[in-house]
């Protein structure tokens, strides 16, 4: 087979082809898609059946070259048709997502606006029904409280006190042992000074 007829041969659909590529628009894309799916496996098929001519041939390397270019070119024909078709349907969902948001928007504009209403008061004392008033606390409770806080007082100085006095206990006791020690003739070493406790 002459490879310019061949060429004419392949590029012929194609070229009936490109006035349906303006007209789909008006066509619906699913109809278009299956028609360029059927356009790829005829060219697929054309290739298939080139490529056995050209091993029939004596010269296969530039037979199936060409073949490859043809197929090249007309895949990329379709490949350009599809994006055509993508850029539509992208199209037409945008535009479909405004009209739906504009819809949206005329039917708030229709609504009458909702009246504010003010926040809630939050109560310190969630059980306290809202009707009741706190109470304050009486003179006799606030009295037993002092009371209360002065015990524990007196309580926190009297276990310092009582910590600081074991604290001197146990150095008179070391002191004491460190002189016996030393009245035997053995070496003491000292011991760190203790930090002091302050005295509150």
């Amino acid at each position: 087979m002459d490879s310019p007829r061949l060429r004419h041969l392949v590029l012929l659909p194609l070229l009936l082809a490109a006035p349906a590529v303006f007209a789909a628009s008006d066509l619906d894309g699913r109809a278009e898609r299956a028609r360029i799916a059927r356009e790829r496996a005829a060219i697929e098929s054309r290739y298939a059946a080139e490529q056995a001519d050209c091993r029939a041939r004596f010269v296969v390397t530039a037979c199936s070259n060409e073949a490859k270019a043809r197929r090249r070119e007309a895949l990329n024909q379709l490949k350009h048709q599809e994006l055509v078709l993508d850029e539509q349907d992208r199209r037409r969902r945008a535009a479909a997502r405004l009209d739906a948001i504009e819809a949206r928007q005329r039917e708030m504009a229709a609504r009458p606006p909702v009246p504010v209403q003010p926040a809630p008061v939050i109560r310190e004392a969630a059980s306290v029904p809202a009707d009741k008033p706190l109470a304050l606390p009486s003179a006799a409770q606030r009295a037993a409280r002092e009371r209360e806080e002065a015990a524990r007082a007196e309580r926190r100085v009297d276990a310092a006190e009582r910590q600081r006095q074991q604290a001197a206990d146990d150095r008179a006791r070391i002191a004491e042992r460190e002189a016996e020690r030393r009245a035997k003739g053995k070496a003491v070493a000292p011991l760190p000074p203790r930090p002091s406790i302050p005295a509150n």
